[in-house]
């Protein structure tokens, strides 16, 4: 049994796998301020379910630096063995051509690594959360570039921090394609514009690359609120970060057996 961790921006996941079959997860917010100590208690409750020598190991993907180490050193207390962390050097299954792969979100890298499993190439990834990101990787497995937007929410607030008239809204299913009043409207801009972005960015993708076809997925915690409103069929896979996390590990550690 393997144990993943996805660190993002709002919440942190950890999931446990047997190769590639993924057993259970539960998540939390991400909190800055917890210690070690915290962070060892919240897993050690979930993993008395299971046999702890059952863990054969462990690998962390994080975007948010400042926590990487507490929680490193709680998976290492719980698991009895020094995690990977999703970085630069790792097998992927996919050739990147960026200018400085130290640069590439763990994240991206992992979602990437889980589509080449699931999809047909060329493939476009989504990743709907603070930041909107595509991923692409081309017929050849090679993922030429990224694109990053400001996530849906993150637009929204800053909209209204930076309009003296516009209220703070929640993100929601639109009332209609346009709204009748202040917070329909932010609303109605925020879900169908960041929808109408992404069928955009298909298309442009299409075009600019050379592709007469590109598979697509999306992923991230805003994801069922926006794709749903998009002209493009698009599978969402809450779990795609994830097992993308669990995938490098096994890439990067097959002389290990369950």
């Amino acid at each position: 049994m393997i144990l993943a961790v996805d660190v993002e921006n709002t919440s942190t996941t950890f999931g446990f796998y047997k190769d590639t079959e993924r057993l259970y997860s539960f998540g939390f917010l991400t909190r800055p301020y917890r210690s070690v100590d915290e962070y060892t208690m919240l897993l050690k409750s979930v993993t008395e379910r299971f046999e702890v020598g059952a863990l054969k190991g462990a690998i962390i993907s994080s975007v948010v630096p400042p926590i990487t180490e507490q929680i490193r050193q709680a998976v290492e207390q719980v698991v009895g063995k020094r995690p990977i962390i999703v970085g630069h050097g790792l097998k992927t299954g996919v050739n990147i051509r960026i200018d400085n792969h130290t640069q590439l979100g763990s994240d991206i890298v992992s979602n990437i690594a889980a589509t080449a499993c699931k999809l047909d190439k060329p493939f476009a990834v989504f990743d709907l959360g603070t930041a909107t990101t595509v991923a692409v990787v081309n017929e050849k497995g090679e993922m030429p570039g990224v694109m990053i937007v400001p996530g849906v929410a993150l637009a929204t607030d800053a909209l209204s921090e930076n309009a003296a008239e516009l209220p703070h809204i929640s993100l929601g299913n639109p009332v209609s394609f346009l709204g009748k009043n202040t917070a329909e409207s932010m609303k109605s801009g925020s879900i169908y514009g960041t929808a109408a972005m992404i069928d955009g960015l298909i298309e442009k993708l299409k075009k600019e690359l050379g592709f007469k076809t590109l598979s697509v997925i999306a992923c991230g915690e805003l994801a069922e609120k926006v794709i749903p409103y998009c002209e493009n069929e698009i599978p969402i896979d809450k779990y795609l970060t994830l097992d993308g996390i669990n995938r490098i590990y096994l890439l990067n550690k097959r002389e290990r057996k369950e």
